[in-house]
């Protein structure tokens, strides 16, 4: 028995090491976004008292209460698995639209669907964290995307709540209909180019039910 007890320690030890292994150092940007968010949301709550306005306060506080739940799941997961740079930089982009509303609380025309936007998006993450097996906050999505009967379209794409800003946040490598790319849990809006065709913007849900890791999107080909 005493010369069993060394294989023993041993075999307990690489047991430990290779449960800890899977664990990657935390993302140490997390706390910091989720530290601005909340201040901007304190921020946006004043400008809201004043304005009064039922709507607009029912969607922050959907936003608001979405956010409580998620940002305790993504600081437990981010200890764990380390979120990855993508999903943080995906929490900071929100973080940033909040900002502005804030900023351009008089002028912006667009607050409600800006409010509703990073609900979906921060539900479409919690909603990922809570259907996957192991409450795995870096789970990537694969997103295929076809263009019905015709091909050869390139995929563009961006956050949903970048809806009114000019900009190509995401390019697909390959056009339809073999296109795909790994996208962070999330609300997106995808279209399609070819040539002088540029189709409208769709928004889209890309989220994980019962642990599913592919998504497949068919957008409306651009009319000649």
């Amino acid at each position: 028995m005493k010369n069993c007890f060394p294989h023993i320690f041993a075999l307990f030890t690489l047991v430990l090491l290779t449960g800890c292994a899977s664990y990657a150092p935390k993302n140490n940007d997390l706390s910091l976004v989720i530290s601005k968010t909340q201040q901007t949301m304190t921020s946006l709550a004043e400008k809201l008292k004043v304005s009064d306005n039922d709507t607009l306060l029912e969607e922050y506080n959907k936003v608001k209460t979405t956010s409580k739940e998620l940002f305790p799941l993504l600081i437990q997961c981010n200890e764990k698995y380390a979120l990855t740079p993508e999903y943080v930089s995906a929490l900071q982009e929100a973080q940033k639209t909040l900002d502005r509303l804030v900023k351009n609380f008089d002028t912006a025309d667009n607050k409600k669907f800006m409010l509703n936007a990073i609900y979906q998006d921060y539900n479409a993450k919690l909603q990922t964290i809570n259907n996957t097996a192991q409450n795995d906050a870096t789970t990537k999505i694969k997103v295929l995307v076809n263009s019905n009967e015709e091909e050869g379209f390139f995929v563009f794409g961006k956050l949903s709540y970048e809806k009114e800003q000019r900009i190509k946040r995401f390019r697909f490598n390959r056009p339809t209909q073999n296109a795909s790319q790994d996208f962070v849990p999330g609300y997106y809006l995808f279209w399609l180019e070819k040539d002088d065709r540029i189709g409208e913007p769709e928004l889209h849900l890309i989220l994980s039910n019962e642990g599913e890791e592919e998504k497949t999107l068919v957008l409306k080909a651009p009319k000649l």
